[in-house]
Formats: C-alpha cells, sequence, structure tokens
C-alpha cells in the first residue's frame, strides 16, 4: 500500500466506491463519464487495492475505461511511472488489447510492455480464525459476533471473512450479525473478501439480496460476480448484464460460463420486470 497516497473516500461517494472495486461505483460512473474519467484514471496511477497480492482491480478499471469511451492516454502515461503503477497501466491495457484494442496493444509494444504483467494467480487466507469458526455450536454466536464487532472497531479488514463463514453456517439463528455484515460488505477495502460476507448476509436472510446480487454484477472480484451471475433476480438489467459478461472476452472463463448458463435457463423475456436499483444489502 506504499502509493496509496490518501485515505479511501467515504464508501457512498463515487471516489469511495470506485477506489473499493464495488459495483455499485460501475454503474454511478456509467451515469456522467466526464466526471468520473479522472477518478478512474486516479484508480490506475495509484493503489487503492487493500492487498495487491489477492484484491483485484485489472478487469473493473478495463472495463470502465473502454465501456465509458473514455481516452487511453492518462494509462499510457502511467508506463512511465513507477513499477508498481507501470505494472497496473500495463494489465489494463493487455485486457483492453485483450477485447480488441488496437490502441492498447500499439502502446504496449511501443513501451516493450506487452506481455509484461504480472501473472492474475490470487491466494486466499482462510485458516486459523479459531475453532468457533469451522466447528462452533449456536451458544458461539455471540462470540462470533463480539469477534466481528472488535474486528469493525478496529477496521482489520484482512480476515473478517472467516468470521462472516463461520456466521454463515448458523443461519438466521446469527441474524444479530447482518448489520455488521453489512457495513463490511458496504465498506471493505479488502475486495478479495467482499464475495464472503455476500454469501453470509444471504445466509443469514438478510433483506436487500436482490439489489445486493445485482449490483454485484459490476463488482471488482470475479467471486462477487459469479454469486451475481447465480442469484441476481430475472430483471431487464440483470438479462443484459448477463449478456454482456457471457460475450466479454475480457471476463473470466468462468463467469462467462456462469452468465451463459444463468441465461440459458432463463424463461422468455415476457412479462419481466422492471430493473432493480443497485446498492442493497445496505
Amino acid at each position: 500500500m506504499a502509493e496509496r497516497r490518501y485515505e479511501y473516500a467515504p464508501a457512498g461517494t463515487l471516489p469511495g466506491l470506485l477506489q473499493r472495486g464495488r459495483g455499485l461505483g460501475a454503474l454511478m460512473a456509467a451515469e456522467d463519464p466526464g466526471a468520473a474519467a479522472e477518478l478512474v484514471y486516479g484508480c490506475v496511477r495509484w493503489e487503492w487495492r487493500w492487498d495487491p497480492r489477492v484484491d483485484e482491480r485489472g478487469r473493473y478499471l478495463a472495463r470502465l475505461i473502454r465501456d465509458l469511451e473514455l481516452p487511453l492516454g492518462p494509462v499510457v502515461e502511467v508506463l512511465s511511472g513507477t513499477e508498481e503503477a507501470r505494472a497496473r497501466a500495463v494489465r489494463v491495457l493487455e485486457l483492453l488489447a485483450l477485447g480488441g484494442s488496437a490502441e492498447a496493444r500499439e502502446a504496449l509494444g511501443a513501451r516493450g510492455a506487452l506481455g509484461a504483467s504480472a501473472s492474475s494467480w490470487r491466494e486466499r487466507a482462510g485458516a486459523g480464525a479459531g475453532s468457533a469458526v469451522g466447528h462452533g455450536e449456536e451458544r458461539d454466536v455471540p462470540a462470533l459476533v463480539a469477534e466481528l464487532e472488535q474486528d469493525w472497531v478496529d477496521r482489520a479488514w484482512c480476515g473478517p471473512m472467516r468470521l462472516a463463514r463461520g456466521l454463515a453456517r448458523f443461519g438466521p439463528e446469527a441474524a444479530d450479525a447482518v448489520s455488521l455484515l453489512r457495513r463490511f460488505w458496504l465498506q471493505t477495502p479488502h475486495s478479495s473478501e467482499r464475495a464472503a460476507y455476500l454469501e453470509a448476509l444471504a445466509a443469514l436472510g438478510s433483506a436487500g439480496m436482490a439489489e445486493a446480487y445485482t449490483e454485484s454484477l459490476w463488482d471488482c472480484e470475479a467471486d462477487a460476480r459469479l454469486l451475481g451471475a447465480e442469484h441476481a433476480p430475472d430483471t431487464p438489467q440483470v438479462r443484459a448484464r448477463l449478456a454482456s459478461l457471457r460475450d466479454d472476452p475480457i471476463e473470466e472463463p468462468e463467469v462467462r460460463n456462469m452468465a451463459g448458463a444463468r441465461l440459458a435457463g432463463l424463461a422468455p423475456a415476457g412479462g419481466l420486470r422492471g430493473c432493480v436499483s443497485p446498492g442493497g444489502a445496505g
């Protein structure tokens, strides 16, 4: 996180949403691409991933630049920056090139950067949150909730997903944790943990899941997009996004496959309800 120049913006603002890779940020940016442009470029120039080893932003930013039709010049300029900044720019440009952008491919070739990005492997931390997380009984729920509360107070963004998964085992019996889990889902900058909060909220019977799943179709993390593709309600907005994910050459194969399978299993389009406003579970 050495290059992060400022504190995160509030999670409900467009800068804060884009910094965290939230789906709602992509949806809001699409409403006014001109106003969002510098914020998107800022997420390439500076490091906003809480843990660059596991948090993903490349596809999110590449898709924003492509879908908002933003000029590539400011991204190309980042190739002249620090090694870390250059890696971020290369990743975005490589994805854009994969999606068919001749300009991105030419920029990479001119800088000798084609194929130079770090690999997109992901490692997950998951063990050692205490025996109650994986093997506890219902009587352990208050202790798990208290531990999650302390993590919130401490802004301990790394690790609460283990508690979320432990609480999810108890279903509605752990409903006292819903408000905390919702706060983590909305505000964590550690985006690789966001899908765990979404799964836990669903297991605990949280309200607002339709909206949360819909927003997740635009999330920076493939795990969250997979959940959205599987569970988002059948609306015209969701169908259009599923088709976009299915056909997007820069999307992860498992997300493309899930989106295609979900679309194939949906009923004919007649009689669908209107769009679901994103940003639920909050």
